[in-house]
């Protein structure tokens, strides 16, 4: 397992390469595929399912009642087959039991059996005195259209006693003459469906062309998802007694979108909007959503992205590839320039480091580490935790071992070299500040950063994100720790330094970890995936400790 998950970073990042193919935008991979619908051909086999799909052929009747969008009727030599579309209507109600099919027969007479009612969700069927339709069956399922239900029911002919009779529903007639045998109708044979894009609206006939993956967990039946550049479209089917927005480990409907870099982006569902992701679309209807999540707010990904329960180790669906890839965006990574700029992080792995499990109050952060020589090259994003003294303090740790472990403070350097270690480091402007790492239990007196026994390892740029109101967006740093002077202090050389980590107590638990020196870059990346790859089976241990 570990030696697979090595040869897929190697692959990733083998001479900044992605050996990705043109395989990797084809509609197979995003899920576009050929899916059956229903076109008129030869046969009609009618099944009481509420699949609407035998009805294509047949002349639907207009609906004076608001309760029912249209109706249909067909017969064969033992049934009276009955197909409604109704207007809203849920699993706990339907508005057809509110209406009744009426019969009136040639002679005038008829008694109990002048009236075809439904009771008990479509379970039963009364007739007009309120006593039972023996052999009369019926079901009803959500509609692919926005806000309607697909009901079918079938009566036998032994409840008509007369041949001769005409059906009035909802306002329009049919005389038994003209219903139409299924011997004359066409059976509705395969044809493909072919993506045209989707539309936000409730109405989910879009998504036929889209492959539908089956959860079947407690909350979700099954969902699909499609990646065409501009948004990440999300479809969620509810189980019968689920919910989608209080699905996952924390019951709470949080969802993640994450990247194959290990970057990710939160967001709470709801059935009438999307939280924690500005621009983000959703329509629900018959236990269904769709959702349209901006592709500026997915974060960098090299490949492909997966979409999931917020912490939860197994994702709903993964390597989702974007139909229309920028092909002029460089994704390929190089090396880490000390700048404050860190734009050079952009395509280099990152771990979650989370600060609560249920994911309940925002996003978390994401940090990196990679090594240059003897140089240590750290990166932090944090979405929680802004402008509060979250990076004070936080520590390097060496070999997995606490005694060579170093807690740093930030302290501020003037143009001098005065050290003032009681410096702001928080409420902040909106900018970016330069700090000096400080060894937080050295009890050094030092005063200026020129004298020999200042505990000084290493720098960090602080940026402050904030709207132009003053309102914080997020805080990003970078840093750089001198090895060698750290290994010096632990009585090591740089070389015994196999694994080295860093750890940001203010802001989650976690450890992010990279190869030590002795290893070189490209097991130092190596390893960095891995801390990747590992947060899914952080996350299912921490679940069990707890």
């Amino acid at each position: 397992m570990r030696k697979r998950m090595l040869n897929r970073f190697k692959g990733i990042y083998d001479k900044g390469r992605i050996f990705a193919g043109a395989a990797v935008v084809a509609l197979a991979a995003i899920g576009v595929h050929s899916v059956t619908t229903a076109q008129v051909a030869a046969a009609v086999n009618v099944s009481v399912d509420g699949d609407p799909k035998e009805w294509a052929g047949v002349e639907m009747q207009s609906s004076t009642d608001s309760a029912v969008a249209k109706w249909a009727v067909m017969q064969d030599e033992d049934y009276v087959y009955f197909y409604v579309q109704q207007n809203g209507g849920n699993e706990y109600g339907l508005p057809i039991t509110n209406t009744f099919v009426s019969i009136k027969y040639q002679s005038g007479q008829g008694g109990s059996h002048t009236q075809i009612r439904f009771a008990n969700m479509m379970k039963e069927f009364k007739d007009a005195w309120y006593g039972d339709i023996d052999g009369a069956r019926g079901m009803y399922s959500p509609s692919k259209e926005a806000d309607k239900y697909e009901i079918e029911f079938a009566v036998p002919k032994s409840f008509f006693v007369e041949e001769d009779y005409t059906i009035t529903y909802c306002g329009s007639s049919v005389e038994s003459t003209d219903i139409k045998d299924v011997k004359e109708l066409a059976q509705p044979t395969p044809t493909t469906a072919v993506y045209q894009g989707i539309t936000i609206d409730g109405t989910f006939t879009d998504w036929d062309a889209v492959a539908k993956k089956q959860v079947e967990d407690q909350w979700i039946r099954e969902t699909a998802a499609v990646f065409d550049g501009d948004y990440l479209y999300l479809y969620v089917k509810e189980q019968e007694t689920g919910s989608a927005t209080g699905a996952g480990s924390s019951s709470n409907g949080k969802y993640t979108i994450y990247t194959d870099l290990g970057r990710h982006t939160t967001f709470q569902l709801r059935k009438d909007h999307i939280e924690g992701i500005d621009g983000a679309k959703v329509s629900y209807s018959n236990r269904q959503y769709e959702i349209a999540i901006p592709a500026s707010a997915i974060r960098q990904y090299k490949e492909t992205i997966s979409f999931g329960y917020y912490m939860d180790e197994d994702v709903l669906i993964d390597n989702i590839a974007n139909r229309k890839e920028d092909t002029q965006i460089d994704k390929n990574f190089y090396k880490i320039v000390y700048d404050g700029k860190y734009s050079d992080w952009d395509y280099y792995p990152h771990q979650l480091i989370q600060y609560s499990t249920s994911g309940g109050v925002g996003n978390d952060a994401e940090a990196a580490l990679y090594l240059d020589g003897t140089t240590l090259y750290g990166h932090v994003l944090s979405m929680l935790h802004m402008n509060e003294k979250e990076f004070q303090p936080f520590t390097i740790r060496v070999n997995e071992n606490d005694n060579t472990a170093m807690n740093f403070r930030l302290v501020a350097v003037d143009k001098d070299g005065n050290i003032d270690k009681d410096c702001q480091l928080d409420h902040l402007d909106a900018g970016t500040y330069e700090y000096y790492l400080w060894d937080l239990n050295s009890g050094s007196t030092a005063a200026n950063i020129s004298d020999k026994d200042a505990p000084v390892y290493g720098k960090m740029y602080l940026t402050v994100n904030q709207t132009a109101e003053g309102k914080s967006v997020s805080d990003e740093v970078e840093y750089q720790v001198d090895l060698e002077k750290l290994a010096d202090h632990f009585g090591l050389d740089a070389s015994d330094m196999k694994l080295i980590q860093a750890q940001y107590i203010n802001i989650g638990q976690e450890w992010v970890s990279i190869a030590g020196t002795s290893t070189g870059t490209w097991l130092g990346l190596v390893l960095c995936g891995l801390s990747v790859l590992a947060v899914f089976g952080y996350r299912k241990f921490k679940r069990k400790v707890v």
